[in-house]
């Protein structure tokens, strides 16, 4: 083999590399789609007292099933989406999840809550209502 064919060869080579190896590159951006989700939830009481305790409950679903998730709840104070201490629990061995809440200040509350699936494959769900507290 020549000087020529050597250099052309090795440029084929070189060639094929590249370009198997930006087809490697490309691929795993492909694959982030996640599966969707959504939250149901309901409340045990949509008046509760200031003070008294009420439950939340629901289940994390994803193409058509509950989803093991861990749940959190939150309220809006002050512009912004605040944990509600001590209201996170993962779902149960149906899941399903009831979370019990106590509120102290009055007036209608927004809460969210938030189940985020441990499947890492599946998205997060959110899902907003308003209790009012008298």
């Amino acid at each position: 083999m020549n000087h020529t064919a050597r250099r052309s060869t090795a440029a084929a080579v070189i060639g094929l590399l590249a370009a198997s190896s930006s087809l490697v590159a490309t691929a795993p951006s492909q694959a982030t789609t996640l599966a969707p989700s959504r939250v149901t939830v309901q409340s045990t009481d949509y008046t509760p007292a200031s003070g008294q305790t009420f439950s939340l409950y629901g289940a994390v679903w994803s193409e058509g099933v509950r989803v093991p998730a861990t749940v959190r709840v939150k309220t809006y104070r002050h512009g912004e989406w605040v944990q509600l201490a001590g209201a996170v629990m993962h779902t149960n061995r149906v899941d399903q999840y009831r979370i019990r809440i106590i509120l102290q200040m009055k007036g209608e509350r927004l809460l969210r809550v938030v189940g985020r699936p441990d499947d890492t494959g599946i998205s997060t769900a959110r899902k907003t209502i308003t209790v009012t507290v008298h």
